[in-house]
Order: structure tokens, then C-alpha cells, then sequence
């Protein structure tokens, strides 16, 4: 447990050089999708441990970042690539043989996206990062992988927009698959 502040931090010190690299001076293509966000989301993680059966149980989650514009000369819109720190509360659910487990994850993620459609409302986006998940329950094992996601969001105002995510990881004998839906809210800092 004393770990997580530490991966936290070490993650923040990682992800700020690159966004503050790709700071203001690239940002000069404006675009809806770039700047300071926080959201949360609510879903379904299916989960496996060891030799255990896979079950479904709830999950939900935070997450703030930070996103710019990148403009590609031949593209009509810029590509848009960010970070963001996350944490996620896996359920507990009761799988073979009578052990009951959940987990927890904190850590960061990268994402790269393309808006799409008219008034470019649609952000499709793929995302890879590193998570520390530490299990809950009967399982007390704690480990760091990386993980894989895709993801979609949808402007809903200028400064919210829906999500639909799947996050996939494998960190040591658990397994994490979560499908999930939230809300982002871009901050405005003009």
C-alpha cells in the first residue's frame, strides 16, 4: 500500500514532461477535445484470478487529464493525444471454490484520438498505460503491468462530453476487462 503514492507520483513526473513538451505552442489548432478535463464512470469488470472462473461484478472510476491538439497538415482536423491519471474500484464477487475477491487500481494512461463527424462531436481514441492493481478480499497480492484500451467520447456542451471505454489488463494472476460509461468535463481556461 505505501507503494501507490509513490507509482502516483512517479507517473505524474513521467506524464508531465511530455504534455508540458507538447504544451500551448503545439496547441494552436483549436479544438474542442484539448485541455484540462476530470470525469468519472460506472460499469462492469470481468475478472479472473489464477485458476479462479471469470464473474462479472461492478466497477467505477475517476480520472483527470489533460489533452492537446497536434495538427497534421494533410488532416482536416488535428490528431488529439493527452494523458491522465485514473483510479478504479473493482466489486468483489464470489468465484470457484468460495474465494471472494475484487480490486483496486491507480496508475496512468496515454491517449490518441482522431475527432470525427460533423462539428467533429466524436472522439474515437485507443489508450495504453500502466496500472498498479492491488486485489481485494480473499487475495492480497498486489502487482504493476501495463494495460490496453479503445474508447469513444461524444460532445454533449462545450464542456461535457459522454464515454464509452474497455480497458483490458493483466497484472500478474489477476485479469481485468472493464466496460464502462461516464461523463468528462473539459475545465475552460481562458
Amino acid at each position: 500500500m505505501k507503494q501507490r503514492p509513490l507509482f502516483l507520483a512517479t507517473g505524474v513526473l513521467v506524464l508531465a514532461p511530455v504534455l508540458a513538451w507538447a504544451g500551448p505552442e503545439v496547441n494552436t489548432v483549436p479544438s474542442q477535445w484539448a485541455g484540462l478535463y476530470a470525469g468519472a464512470q460506472l460499469g462492469l469488470n470481468q475478472s479472473n484470478a489464477y485458476d479462479l472462473d471469470t464473474r462479472t461484478s461492478l466497477t467505477g472510476g475517476v480520472s483527470a487529464g489533460y489533452n492537446v491538439a497536434l495538427p497534421i497538415s494533410t488532416a482536416p482536423a488535428p490528431v488529439i493525444v493527452g494523458g491522465d491519471v485514473f483510479a478504479e474500484f473493482n466489486g468483489q464477487s464470489t468465484h470457484n471454490r468460495d474465494v471472494t475477491y475484487g480490486s483496486n487500481v491507480v496508475g496512468v494512461d496515454l491517449m490518441a484520438g482522431y475527432p470525427v463527424g460533423l462539428g467533429r462531436d466524436l472522439l474515437p481514441y485507443l489508450k495504453v498505460g500502466l496500472g498498479d492493481v492491488s486485489a481485494t478480499g480473499d487475495l492480497s497480492n498486489s502487482n504493476t503491468s501495463a494495460r490496453i484500451g479503445l474508447g469513444a467520447q461524444y460532445r454533449l456542451g462545450p464542456d461535457l462530453a459522454a464515454q464509452a471505454q474497455w480497458m483490458h489488463q493483466d497484472a500478474g494472476h489477476i485479469s481485468n476487462d472493464n466496460f464502462t460509461v461516464g461523463l468528462n468535463y473539459q475545465f475552460s481556461l481562458q
